[in-house]
């Protein structure tokens, strides 16, 4: 079993709400209680909060906040809800099993174009800070006869769910270099499933997702005919989101208020802590440790939820055709 660490109190990620509520109160009791001014017992309320996840590395931030403590520091009972894909968990969401979810910012883009009225809360990761580090390259085999990622039209190029954030990151892709995204033949293939795909033959690149792409460049000889991230913004950008029903959030905006501490919190421990962050991940994962240790990230923690941060991948959502109106940020994003 891994040795978890332990956090200095208060260490990051307490918010000052919480600080002063506490100072407040008085000294905490070991049964998480507390001592009012006139002597009185008062108790802090644990709330369930039930967060649908993709087993991804983007997890690793609030899965290592779960096991640390920090989410009961911040009053909540958290609980990871697995699923396949956004559709899965905005589906748990809507029949009030899930609360909060995670998800590519184009996906919610989608799905809000789409009726399902959602709102942005918390900004989950971040493009990396070096674009030559990227953690969604385009990989084709060391002898592959593909020189750009234009070559890819009329080739078969792998993603986890088409017409979602990974194909759009091929389109710039290929888009950027002149090529048509339209002419080229995207697989729906699991993830796992795409190295071993390509040593074959059935297809000609994939878009990489860690560990895989760290796998596949160490194993396989694979190398990178592109990367995304070059052509998709002069800066690291928010890519990944946690978000809710504006409905759940109307009704209860001091609880999101609090999971949104509690996430910035986690995202702020995680940059902090990326030995710690890395050790998680492969437990949430269930990849080698040795792997988990080398593997490319993006960032947590660096860049706050705003509209410019998340203006590139709209801007690129609507020129591809992902969405089909400006995405309107001043309704999407919810601030406490």
């Amino acid at each position: 079993m891994k040795t978890r660490h332990t956090r200095a109190p208060l260490l990051v990620g307490v918010s000052a709400l919480l600080i002063l509520g506490l100072s407040a109160c008085g000294a905490t009791t070991d049964a998480g209680s507390s001592e009012g001014a006139e002597g009185a017992e008062v108790t802090e309320e644990i709330q369930p909060l039930v967060a649908g996840v993709i087993p991804v590395t983007d997890i690793g931030p609030v899965y290592m906040a779960q096991q640390n403590g920090l989410f009961e520091e911040n009053g909540f009972d958290l609980t990871l809800q697995p699923a396949g894909s956004s559709t899965e968990i905005i589906q748990a969401m809507q029949s009030g099993q899930v609360q909060v979810g995670y998800g590519g910012s184009t996906g919610v883009f989608q799905a809000v174009e789409n009726g399902v009225d959602l709102v942005i809360v918390a900004a989950a990761s971040a493009t990396p800070d070096d674009p030559d580090n990227g953690i969604n390259d385009l990989l084709v085999t060391a002898d592959s006869p593909l020189t750009s990622a234009r070559d890819l039209e009329g080739k078969k190029v792998a993603v986890n769910a088409p017409g979602g954030y990974t194909q759009l990151l091929a389109d710039i892709a290929v888009k950027a270099d002149g090529g048509d995204p339209a002419k080229v033949s995207y697989v729906q293939m699991g993830v796992p499933d795409q190295p071993a795909a390509l040593d074959s033959g059935a297809i000609d690149a994939f878009v990489a997702g860690e560990p895989f792409g760290t796998l596949g460049r160490e194993e396989n000889g694979f190398r990178t005919l592109a990367n995304p991230f070059e052509y998709l913004s002069d800066s690291a950008v928010v890519a990944g989101v946690w978000y809710a029903l504006r409905s759940d959030v109307e009704k209860r905006p001091d609880y999101y208020a609090k999971v949104v501490e509690a996430i910035d919190a986690a995202n702020a421990y995680a940059l902090a802590n990326d030995e710690e962050l890395r050790e998680n991940i492969a437990e949430f994962t269930k990849i080698d440790p040795a792997l988990a240790a080398r593997i490319r990230l993006g960032s947590y923690g660096k860049l706050p939820l705003t509209v410019e941060n998340l203006q590139p991948i709209a801007d690129w959502s609507l020129e591809l055709g992902y969405v089909k109106k400006p995405v309107d940020f001043d309704t999407l994003i919810w601030e406490p």
